[in-house]
């Protein structure tokens, strides 16, 4: 009994200590290593990290001159260089500078330590704690990671915590822009439906008998098909579920765990396909942040905003927010970086605005932003990338054998 009380004891404790700290721990004897490892202690430790969410930010920098890559592909031919800053309640953990290859990145949580960067041309996992940077295979039909005609991001990535794995899901790539679809308040839209087009998983399975090491599997097609008109552009991952819009006003939401598609039955009330006809100026868009599902509701008539919060009991309206003293957001696109209780940082991008509404005074502070801005959250994990297996990622690994090459374990 005095073991069993020891083990509790000592499971509270780490349960509450930074998981870069718990990675030394693991080497102090077998049965830290194993307490450590266990499914149990590492779903603890993930519940009470997520209270204290890292905030991580890359705005780009400047454009690099990349011979070498163009040598390749002639599309390479842009290098992006962005500034990361991890922060903590506010406080700067560490920053430093990395360069992609192509003239997009997208920074994608799971809310569970590692984040995913997809680039132009190619997946990267990155571990903000130990600034570790590692390339996924490509996947065997295309390494591109974002539509060419819209430069709209199709990957996803989330943690599935009843099984302790990742899954990057790649949606279709190309959409078919010769079958657009009107909408009844008149607006021509690219929507597609894509039962016929194949989705791509990647697993990425934490074997915690092997001291957390992650093992990454090859592509596989998804079996299941989708049988709804889906916007993919609108996707957002909100605790192991990827979520869209449709073009008949449905909410579709795909289980990581299950791999299965559904709908939501709670909708917002502002959001109904027999209230479109006489608002042909409303733009809808899905956003995920610190763990909830939200939906921006714009009009561009009146520059009025509302932001809606999925909830246990139904949506509920957070905010209200007049945009009429900012430049006109014309096309209605709203992307949401962070949303607190009291303050909502969101960008516009038809006017290279960046702002901030401060809900206790009703006040906008706004900025001028000529680059390209990003924010996401992780939590506090005892996982490493140095500690990674890729030898099942694919039966032809040699093709791989130029994976160092995108190791960057240092500041530059």
């Amino acid at each position: 009994m005095a073991i069993v009380a020891s083990d509790l004891v000592v499971t509270e404790i780490m349960s509450r200590v930074p998981g870069k700290s718990l990675a030394r721990f693991r080497s102090v004897s077998k049965q830290f290593r194993s307490l450590l490892s266990d499914p149990y202690f590492l779903r603890l430790h993930h519940s009470r990290s997520r209270d204290s969410l890292f905030t991580l930010k890359a705005c780009q920098k400047i454009k690099v001159v990349s011979a070498v890559a163009a040598l390749n592909d002639p599309r390479n031919l842009w290098t992006i260089r962005y500034n990361f800053q991890v922060t903590n309640k506010g406080l700067l953990v560490h920053d430093f500078t990395l360069d992609f290859i192509g003239l997009r990145i997208k920074l994608l949580s799971c809310q569970h330590q590692l984040l995913c960067v997809a680039c132009s041309t190619g997946i990267h996992l990155y571990d903000p704690l130990n600034n570790v940077l590692k390339k996924l295979p490509d996947s065997p039909s295309s390494p591109w990671c974002f539509n060419r005609s819209h430069q709209e991001c199709v990957v996803s990535f989330g943690f599935v915590d009843a099984a302790m794995q990742y899954k990057v899901v790649k949606w279709p790539h190309d959409l078919d822009e010769n079958r657009t679809r009107r909408l009844p308040n008149g607006i021509v839209t690219t929507w597609k439906k894509v039962n016929q087009l194949k989705f791509e998983i990647l697993n990425i399975d934490i074997n915690v008998e092997d001291g957390g090491r992650l093992i990454v599997s090859p592509w596989r097609m998804l079996k299941m098909q989708c049988p709804y008109l889906l916007q993919l552009s609108s996707q957002v991952h909100v605790n192991g579920f990827i979520y869209w819009i449709t073009a008949d006003f449905q909410i579709v939401s795909f289980s990581l765990q299950d791999e299965t598609f559904s709908t939501l039955n709670s909708k917002p009330s502002c959001f109904h396909l027999d209230t479109q006809g006489s608002q042909k100026s409303r733009f809808f868009t899905l956003c995920g942040s610190r763990g909830n599902l939200w939906m921006v509701d714009f009009d561009v008539s009146s520059q009025i905003m509302e932001i809606w919060k999925m909830e246990e009991s139904g949506w509920a309206k957070i905010h209200k927010i007049d945009l009429g003293g900012t430049r006109p957001n014309k096309n209605g696109k709203v992307q949401m970086l962070d949303i607190l209780s009291d303050q909502v940082l969101f960008e516009l991008p038809s006017t290279g605005q960046l702002i901030r509404y401060h809900a206790k005074t009703n006040t906008l502070d706004n900025n001028e932003i000529y680059t390209d801005y990003q924010l996401c959250h992780f939590t506090d994990g005892p996982l490493s990338l140095h500690n990674i297996d890729m030898s099942d990622s694919s039966p032809h690994s040699s093709r791989y054998l130029n994976f160092e090459s995108f190791l960057d374990t240092q500041p530059r």
